[in-house]
């Protein structure tokens, strides 16, 4: 039975990740998606949240020589070895996104995607992100939208294999929890689905277009920010 909030540690969550690793999956097709709001991925680069390491890679690939290093932290001892393999390059160790193990202002850009729902201390985190940010660096955050139009038929019969329950967010909440903690929205999208995935969902990303109002209204809410 998946605990609540109140009772779950960061040592539960980390060994509720070992035993998933294999089976956490989200299409690259999403991953794109998001990372194409438009970042230049240069200089030094932090995933909180690496996982499988599909998104460092990811940025990776889409960088090139423009990028300085990578790094990658995540809880769980199995999703680092699997990041490991699947990045090389980059630095990846053992971590707690609410206590981040570097410096003041180490960092270019910070990419949490899929991850920050599943925080414990969110106001912390950003704290903490803001912290490790260079003035001027980025802040990349994608969040699961509580106003996506088919979020009632989702909440109730989706399959949940988290160890920790999703927190879900409105555009207008996760706006002002960026501000509260002195990060400005430069780009906001919204992605994944308005009411359907895959290749139909290039229609709905067209018709946002014409309509900016959809995404606040699809599965996923995208923020691209800089630290103030």
């Amino acid at each position: 039975m998946q605990k609540s909030r109140q009772e779950i540690t960061v040592r539960d969550i980390a060994a509720g990740y070992d035993a998933i690793a294999g089976k956490v999956f989200v299409s690259r097709d999403f991953y794109n998606e998001v990372l194409d709001i438009g970042p230049r991925f240069f200089g030094d680069i932090l995933e909180i949240g690496v996982g499988q390491g599909v998104v460092l890679k990811t940025i990776a690939e889409r960088g090139g020589a423009g990028i300085r290093s990578l790094t990658g932290i995540d809880l769980s001892p199995r999703l680092i070895g699997m990041a490991r393999v699947a990045v090389p390059q980059a630095r990846i160790v053992e971590a707690d996104a609410a206590h981040l193990p570097f410096a003041d202002a180490s960092f270019d850009l910070a990419v949490m995607v899929d991850t920050f729902q599943y925080m414990l201390e969110p106001r912390r985190v950003l704290e903490e992100v803001r912290r490790v940010l260079r003035p001027g660096g980025k802040f990349l955050v994608t969040v699961p939208n509580r106003k996506w139009i088919l979020f009632s038929r989702y909440i109730k019969t989706r399959k949940n294999i988290q160890p920790v329950e999703d927190k879900f967010y409105d555009y207008a909440e996760m706006s002002k929890l960026l501000a509260d903690n002195r990060f400005a929205i430069l780009k906001f999208k919204g992605a994944d689905a308005l009411r359907f995935y895959t290749s139909r969902h290039r229609y709905e990303r067209a018709l946002a277009v014409v309509f900016p109002f959809l995404h606040r209204y699809m599965k996923k809410l995208v923020f691209l920010c800089t630290r103030e």
